[in-house]
C-alpha cells in the first residue's frame, strides 16, 4: 500500500511490474482508480498514461483485473467514470449503487458494458453476505414489511425510482387475471 499522497508515479509503476513479475497472480483487484486521480488529477495525460500502462501490464501477464472506481456522487451519477473518460479502454463497466427505496437503501447491480456481447440493462438487486460473498437475487426478500422488487420501478440508474404501473410489470401484460375453479376451468 503506498498512500495516495505519497505516490511518485514511475516508482510506483515499477513496483507494481516487479509484484506481477514476482507472484503472477491469475487475478488483481485495483482498488480504487479515484484514489490514483485524486493524485494525477483526471483531466491531464498523466492519469491516462498510467492507466493504459496498467491495462498493458495486465494483459501482458494475463491477469484478470478489475479496477475499482467510486463514484463521490452516492445518489446520482452524472457519468458512470466521472471525470476518467476511460469507459473505451476497459471491456466491462458493471455499476453498484444503492436504490433509496422508501426508507431503505438496497443494493443495485447493472452491467453497463461487457466488449463483444450483447447486454441487457437490467439492474438487479443484490446482497452482501458476510463470509458468502456478493449474490443477485432472483427473488423477493422477505422483510418484516412488503417491497416491491426492482422490476416494479422505473429509474434505478438515475436514482429517481418511480412505480411501474401493475398492468406493465413483467409477467403482467395487462390482461385480466383468471380465476380457476379446482376442476381447471374457467369461472
Amino acid at each position: 500500500y503506498d498512500p495516495p499522497q505519497e505516490i511518485e508515479i514511475d516508482q510506483h509503476f515499477h513496483k507494481l511490474e516487479q509484484i506481477i513479475e514476482e507472484f503472477q497472480p491469475r487475478r488483481v483487484v485495483l482498488d480504487s482508480l479515484s484514489t490514483y486521480g485524486s493524485n494525477l488529477g483526471t483531466q491531464g495525460r498523466l492519469f491516462r498514461d498510467f492507466f493504459h500502462a496498467m491495462i498493458a501490464l495486465m494483459k501482458e501477464h494475463q491477469t484478470a483485473t478489475v479496477y475499482n472506481h467510486e463514484n463521490p456522487e452516492m445518489l446520482g451519477m452524472s457519468s458512470m467514470m466521472g471525470g476518467f473518460a476511460m469507459s473505451s479502454l476497459v471491456d466491462n463497466i458493471i455499476l453498484m449503487n444503492w436504490v433509496e427505496l422508501g426508507d431503505t437503501f438496497r443494493l443495485g447491480l447493472t452491467v453497463a458494458k461487457m466488449r463483444a456481447n450483447p447486454v441487457i440493462r437490467t439492474t438487479h438487486e443484490c446482497e452482501v453476505v458476510n463470509g458468502a460473498g456478493m449474490r443477485v437475487l432472483p427473488r423477493e426478500i422477505h422483510v418484516r414489511r412488503p417491497h416491491t422488487p426492482f422490476a416494479g420501478y422505473y429509474g434505478l440508474i438515475g436514482r429517481a425510482p418511480e412505480r411501474r404501473p401493475a398492468a406493465l410489470t413483467p409477467g403482467n401484460r395487462g390482461e385480466p387475471e383468471l380465476d380457476t375453479a379446482s376442476n381447471g376451468e374457467q369461472t
